[in-house]
């Protein structure tokens, strides 16, 4: 599990500058009494997933940033991932928060070590890779999270909880539109050239990602306890936003 805190005061320096880049201040904690220990705890384990969720982020866009850099790619380009792992770092420093304010973590294990994607292969290209995370991981798996997101803002009634969904969800949009401004970057020029044998498959590629992150949000949209909490889904819930899009 990540340590948040720290006494060295120039490094907690950095820390109030990367919170300075959030759309609005953390929410204050809920009232918990509000709510039945059952959606509590049911709350508390689905916000610590939330936690390696929020993580692998990290590790796989600070990976984007590794390859790109050493392709040459443009400044602005270097900048927004720079800018997207900050984000998820902030993502990841308020999911912490949240399972502290339901309970704490304990006596849960979460492990964030090795949490990215496997290791490149040896005939994957540096430029490949960098396609396949800025097509798979930001374009599809960001746009795909922006409708869970929003699933769970909706159906999530505490008003802290749902101030930490909307945050999250506001910076994922911007994250999404951050993607396909990536992506663009590989249709001209040495990227192109370098990549135009995964371009080639790349839509089809993208459909499948994006239909079996569908696939995996449905299976896992169950119901249950800790709904108010942002614990749950039931799958009228994404089917509805899914619906909204296509109408």
């Amino acid at each position: 599990m990540i340590e948040l805190a720290t006494d060295v005061r120039l490094l907690s320096r950095f820390v109030d500058d990367l919170g300075r880049t959030a759309p609005k201040p953390m929410p204050s904690r809920p009232v918990l009494a509000a709510h039945a220990t059952e959606d509590v705890e049911a709350a508390r384990f689905a916000w610590a997933t939330r936690i390696s969720d929020e993580y692998r982020s990290v590790a796989i866009f600070a990976e984007l940033l590794g390859l790109l850099s050493d392709l040459e790619a443009p400044f602005p380009a270097l900048c927004a991932v720079q800018r997207l792992i900050g984000d998820e770092l902030r993502h990841t420093q308020m999911t912490v928060e949240v399972v502290d304010w339901l309970g704490g973590s304990s006596d849960l294990e979460i492990d964030l070590r090795d949490v990215g994607l496997p290791p490149r292969r040896a005939s994957e290209t540096p430029a490949a890779r960098a396609l396949r995370i800025v097509a798979r991981e930001i374009v599809v798996g960001e746009e795909e999270s922006i409708f869970a997101l929003a699933a769970y803002r909706n159906a999530t009634t505490d008003p802290a909880i749902r101030g930490v969904l909307e945050q999250i969800l506001t910076d994922e949009v911007r994250h999404a539109a951050a993607g396909r401004a990536l992506l663009a970057l590989f249709d001209r020029g040495e990227l192109a050239r370098a990549t135009s044998e995964l371009r080639a498959k790349l839509p089809e590629l993208m459909a499948a990602d994006r239909a079996d992150l569908r696939a995996h949000y449905l299976d896992s949209a169950t119901g249950g306890p800790g709904r108010a909490l942002g614990a749950c889904l039931e799958r009228a819930d994404l089917e509805a936003l899914w619906q909204r899009v296509l109408v």
